[in-house]
């Protein structure tokens, strides 16, 4: 797995096929908006390793705006240390993404929501030095959530991705969330991405955790690790995200 594809599947929400927002610490996003004028501030710390190499995220900083009753704004952006095997290590600015959401589904139990973002390409020097994708891209999911009782909720994403001068792909994730008691929530998730011919296929497990400190601050926590990978690309063996949220 290349260096630049291990960065947009695995980081946690700067990258389509993760770049990327159940939103983090998940690699999926969820359907949910914020109140009018609501901002939502996540600062984390991500921490990469590959067969490639070793890549972090710090500061990563994602902040969402709600605009009325179903329609919100985001945008993220990253600041990456690169040590690649076999090359020198770096920092700089990795790919910026911003979109909007829209849902248009929302009752007792079932919420739906369309999601396009947009990810500008680095230049690429920093694309070879792993530090992000060269390419611009553009992401087009439709996200569901189900609460199924007052413990358990699903959360789904399937969308198509477009990608400047390489092939287009599919990226999906299915999300289970457990309440274990009024301030944690245990997350799970497998998500993935292939080609437009459902080959070449990546598969990520990853396992969270959500604690509210206050209605205010929560503390948000994942792990990750690649299940499968094509043959011949870098295997990902683990991918940490660690970060603050807060409500605003």
């Amino acid at each position: 797995m290349s260096v630049c594809r291990v960065l947009s599947v695995v980081a946690a929400s700067v990258a389509f096929t993760h770049l990327s927002w159940a939103g983090p610490p998940l690699s999926i996003d969820d359907p949910g908006i914020l109140d009018p004028w609501q901002w939502e501030i996540i600062t984390a710390t991500t921490a990469t390793s590959t067969d490639g190499g070793d890549f972090y995220q710090a500061p990563l900083i994602d902040v969402s705006l709600g605009l009325t009753e179903n329609i919100q704004i985001a945008a993220a952006y990253p600041y990456v240390y690169s040590d690649p095997d076999g090359g020198s290590s770096d920092w700089d600015f990795g790919n910026f993404e911003a979109g909007i959401k829209w849902r248009f589904i929302n009752n007792e139990n079932v919420q739906v929501a369309f999601s396009p973002r947009f990810a500008w390409g680095v230049t690429r020097e920093l694309a070879d030095q792993g530090i992000g994708d060269d390419s611009d891209t553009a992401f087009i999911p439709v996200t569901f959530e189900y609460a199924v009782n007052d413990a358990w909720t699903v959360t789904g994403e399937i969308g198509y991705a477009m990608v400047e001068d390489s092939g287009d792909e599919w990226g999906y994730g299915w999300a289970f969330t457990y309440g274990l008691n009024d301030k944690a929530d245990l997350l799970l998730e497998l998500s993935g991405s292939a080609d437009t011919d459902i080959e070449n296929d990546f598969v990520t497990g990853r396992v969270g955790l959500d604690y509210g400190f206050t209605e205010a601050i929560h503390g948000l926590f994942a792990v990750a690790t690649g299940l499968r990978e094509p043959s011949g690309e870098d295997e990902l063996d683990y991918d940490i995200f660690i970060g603050l949220q807060y409500f605003r």
